[in-house]
């Protein structure tokens, strides 16, 4: 095991960030259970969990292009979770409800912009050493 991780360079670690943190992610995300405006989307949950296996497949399989994969379907979760949670995030921004932005909330919010960010940082960089 230690000579495995010996030839790995920065980006396996910012890509095993990034595996971590979506695993955060989505168990946050579905404990929560959402809210009333909305509840737990299974689109965003299978595509996290599409993105995880993806980023295990990179992480013991190096191939360069594939460091891009998880990226991409980690954004895309963004964007289905920004669709989805715009009615819950308009109420708390108008305070039409007395709706509040809970700590499950900011935390999953948190934890993806940042898995998003390691698997970017990952595909842009080298996953091994040079021999």
């Amino acid at each position: 095991m230690k000579g495995f991780l010996q030839s790995k360079a920065a980006g396996w670690y910012f890509s095993l960030a990034a595996m971590a943190l979506a695993i955060v992610t989505v168990i946050v995300y579905t404990v929560r259970g959402g809210n009333v405006y909305s509840p737990v989307d299974n689109t965003a949950v299978a595509m996290l969990i599409v993105g995880i296996v993806c980023n295990a497949v990179v992480l013991v399989k190096d191939f360069r292009i594939g460091a891009f994969v998880p990226f991409v379907f980690y954004t895309v979760t963004v964007g289905i979770l920004l669709n989805t949670e715009m009615l819950f995030l308009s109420n708390v921004m108008t305070a039409i409800d007395n709706n509040a932005l809970d700590g499950a909330w900011i935390f999953f919010v948190v934890t993806l912009v940042l898995s998003v960010l390691c698997a970017g940082i990952a595909a842009a960089m080298r996953m091994t050493k040079k021999q």
